[in-house]
């Protein structure tokens, strides 16, 4: 059963009209204004912050303070590919830190509607490599929310097209990975979902895809191939319509035989595992432990 602390919130995602919000900010071309494109200055206490450049745009890298960890997650941030960090992104990678004591990578990558995905992938690509240069490769974990997980798996897609050295675990939370939202089950778990509105999505995909079809694999990585693939773990909540896609990525995992953990929370909305509730903290121990295992 659901918490009371995310029933209310829910309640409240109902009330604002959240599913609406997307929408109204392409409108407006106000994507941005509730963002937190730099860190807080709170992290200084957990972390030490690292901005450096990478294609002119901003990368951070947040070290813990004491006893690192070899391994090292490139975070990728959601935002439906048209948005910067928030505050809990910033927020969930200094509890990530605190349970981990490994170092964290965030690009702030090219977003839509000025750039594509193509300016997006030349920028993570090269941090990316940056990082496996360092000769750490085996110890990289990918890690993404919502457009950050569909961005996450088609980043691994790619480096193996590529023959580039594969990350060792690739962790998708709450993942967007088709953006032509097709799935007949979207339909279905639409009226269960107070937070992500179709019409939105579906614009903010098209503006990142340009002029590509939006089922490339690079756009939406349901459609790539998994063979090859590092190890991934996948959290979904059940009062997501990202779940229909998530369910897809278990059946066609377990038809390539690809290693694949799943965890699905029940009456759970996109992105639980960033707030607070008993179930993101829950959630937040279960990622921790596969940072630091490989398992739940």
């Amino acid at each position: 059963m659901a918490s009371i602390q995310s029933k209310l919130f829910t309640i409240l995602l109902r009330l604002i009209q959240k599913k609406q919000f997307l929408k109204r900010q392409l409108a407006a071309g106000a994507t941005n204004a509730f963002t937190s494109p730099e860190p807080p200055s709170q992290l200084s206490k957990v972390c030490q912050v690292e901005k450096w450049l990478m294609n002119g745009r901003n990368v951070f890298t947040l070290r813990p303070c004491h006893s690192p960890s070899p391994k090292h997650i490139l975070y990728l941030h959601g935002g439906a590919y048209v948005q910067s960090f928030l505050r809990p992104h910033w927020s969930f990678m200094a509890k990530l830190i605190e349970g981990t004591h490994c170092t964290i990578t965030a690009p702030d990558y090219p977003f839509a509607p000025q750039y594509t995905y193509t300016d997006a992938f030349a920028m993570v690509t090269k941090v990316y490599q940056e990082l496996a240069g360092r000769g750490k490769e085996a110890e990289i974990i990918l890690m993404g929310d919502s457009a950050g997980g569909g961005f996450a798996l088609a980043l691994a897609q790619y480096l193996r097209k590529e023959s580039i050295v594969q990350p060792r675990q690739i962790i998708l939370l709450s993942p967007w990975l088709d953006i032509t939202l097709r799935n007949p089950e979207i339909k279905s778990l639409d009226a269960h979902d107070p937070f992500l509105g179709i019409e939105g999505l579906l614009q903010a995909g098209k503006a990142y895809a340009g002029q590509t079809s939006p089922d490339h694999y690079l756009l939406s990585p349901i459609y790539g191939s998994l063979q090859g693939l590092g190890k991934i773990t996948v959290f979904a909540g059940s009062h997501e319509i990202m779940a229909a896609d998530t369910r897809k990525l278990k059946t066609l995992a377990e038809s390539a035989g690809t290693d694949l953990i799943y965890m699905e929370y029940p009456a759970m909305v996109h992105t639980w595992m960033l707030l607070n509730f008993p179930e993101s903290k829950r959630a937040r121990q279960q990622i921790i432990q596969v940072v630091k295992t490989g398992n739940v």
